[in-house]
């Protein structure tokens, strides 16, 4: 049986490709996806401001029916230090459509109990304090 409209959920690993399609796709596809699990990459690029401008229309397009639920560094490269951020070139994010939020108490635990390393061979990234909002 194919998914209802509006329930249905997209897992995007595309290598870097991530921003593009979120930015040339529509809205109204968007909003059809109850959750949305994306490896963002090249998050590094922040530190840039054509970077930054990039990723911010990228998460501005996402944020605006969506919350962030969930984020996980991956640990197949090193966190880089910009200022005083650190900065995981490679994040999971997975959002759930606003609609869908029940309520919206923030996380206090990191690592998530549920959380793991994406390469057994190397120690784990915390998720860094600047990306965990307000605690």
């Amino acid at each position: 049986m194919p998914p209802q409209e509006g329930e249905m959920i997209l897992q995007m690993d595309i290598e870097g490709a991530e921003y593009s399609v979120i930015l040339s796709t529509p809205q109204e596809i968007i909003q059809k996806f109850r959750i949305i699990v994306i490896e963002f990459h090249n998050l590094e690029q922040l530190a840039e401001r054509s970077g930054f401008q990039l990723v911010n229309l990228t998460f501005s397009k996402l944020l605006a029916h969506f919350d962030i639920v969930h984020i996980h560094p991956n640990n197949c490269t090193q966190t880089l230090r910009y200022r005083n951020y650190d900065l995981p070139p490679v994040m999971e994010f997975t959002f759930l459509r606003k609609d869908r939020v029940s309520q919206r108490d923030p996380v206090t635990v990191f690592p998530h109990p549920l959380d793991y390393a994406n390469l057994t061979s190397r120690k784990d990234h915390i998720l860094p304090r600047c990306w965990r909002g307000k605690e």
